[in-house]
């Protein structure tokens, strides 16, 4: 399996959830769909626009995904992912015809799972454009030997050179906890919530 598919297969529930409420992730708006239907799913559609949007969405490398969407020896695992995509659709069909879409349970699932995918988005949006500077990766190596001297761990640490190829991953890790924490506060301040003193954490 390729290393977009080992993505996807990790974060695939996410991008279904979102073609699931309501075409986040699919063509742009305002421009008609007009590429071949690749799947039909009782009454809707599976076009291969909306594929290929969805496959996009799902690595954060272009290549990968164009790759992953030409390569002839790709071909399996395209089918793979479309077909689960298709399902994917047909059970939101299928809730909606049951009216499990309408169970208070469900909508307050919904509402967390999308929530999440919300939060997602903005982590990944932001990720993408934070590739660390060689200045940047030198502080991150200094802090880690610092971190390690303190703990009596310092000795035998490769230098800069030769783990500077690893350490934008692990920069990018360590930002990911920060933007995360950014994102929380720029949410609160932009929509301030306010609870019941019962209800108010101790720590605020």
């Amino acid at each position: 399996m390729s290393k977009m598919l080992f993505r996807a297969g990790l974060t695939a529930g996410a991008a279904f959830a979102l073609v699931a409420a309501g075409g986040l992730v699919g063509c742009s708006k305002g421009k008609p769909d007009a590429s071949r239907v690749i799947a039909n799913i009782g009454g809707d559609k599976l076009t291969e626009a909306e594929f290929q949007d969805v496959v996009k969405s799902l690595s954060p490398d272009a290549k990968e995904a164009q790759t992953f969407l030409t390569d002839p020896a790709a071909r399996e695992e395209r089918a793979q992912l479309a077909g689960r995509i298709a399902m994917s659709k047909a059970i939101t069909s299928y809730a909606h015809q049951t009216g499990l879409d309408q169970d208070p349970v469900v909508k307050r699932q919904m509402e967390q799972q999308l929530a999440n995918v919300y939060f997602q988005a903005l982590m990944q949006r932001r990720l993408a454009k934070a590739e660390p500077t060689e200045e940047q990766l030198l502080a991150f190596y200094k802090e880690r030997v610092a971190m390690l001297q303190a703990q009596g761990r310092s000795q035998g640490v490769p230098p800069f050179e030769t783990v500077k190829g690893q350490l934008p991953e692990l920069w990018k890790q360590q930002r990911a906890q920060t933007l995360s924490q950014e994102i929380q506060k720029e949410v609160k301040a932009k929509v301030p919530v306010t609870l019941a003193d019962d209800y108010r954490p101790a720590a605020e």
